[in-house]
């Protein structure tokens, strides 16, 4: 998963947006997103086809 590569390199407080079209994402990112460290600061939110994540930096 790239987006947890980018959130490696961010900064505590940064929040990184992930766009995903792909329907399982919609349960594993935020399940990956907090099992390494991050919090998941809004629920998905869906667009059409894609959906929309916003992921913290916390710690």
């Amino acid at each position: 998963m790239y987006a947890l590569d980018a959130l490696k390199t961010m900064k505590v407080g940064e929040v990184l947006q992930i766009i995903a079209d792909c329907p399982q994402s919609f349960q594993s990112v935020p399940e990956e997103a907090v099992k390494h460290g991050y919090e998941l600061i809004t629920d998905p939110v869906k667009d059409g086809q894609d959906i929309y994540f916003y992921i913290k930096v916390i710690a």
